[in-house]
């Protein structure tokens, strides 16, 4: 017995540009999410940005301490 072609129906499914939410799901609950995150990480970007505000802070401090010291 030989094979018998059978047509198959293909659905397409297409998305117009203009119902399409680009950057929908960032703004929806910004405010929220970021107290949230910053509750939950706030340790976190303590002990990251701790040092280095403080490093800058220092190296500000010892340049103006540097000008002083050499004013006549």
């Amino acid at each position: 017995m030989g094979r018998v072609p059978v047509r198959l129906k293909e659905v397409t499914y297409a998305l117009s540009p203009f119902e399409q939410k680009i950057m929908g799901g960032l703004w929806k609950d910004m405010g929220k999410e970021w107290v949230k995150k910053v509750k939950n990480n706030w340790l976190d970007a303590a002990t990251c940005v701790g040092p280095i505000a403080g490093t800058y802070w220092y190296v500000q401090w010892y340049n103006e301490q540097e000008k002083q010291h050499h004013r006549c």
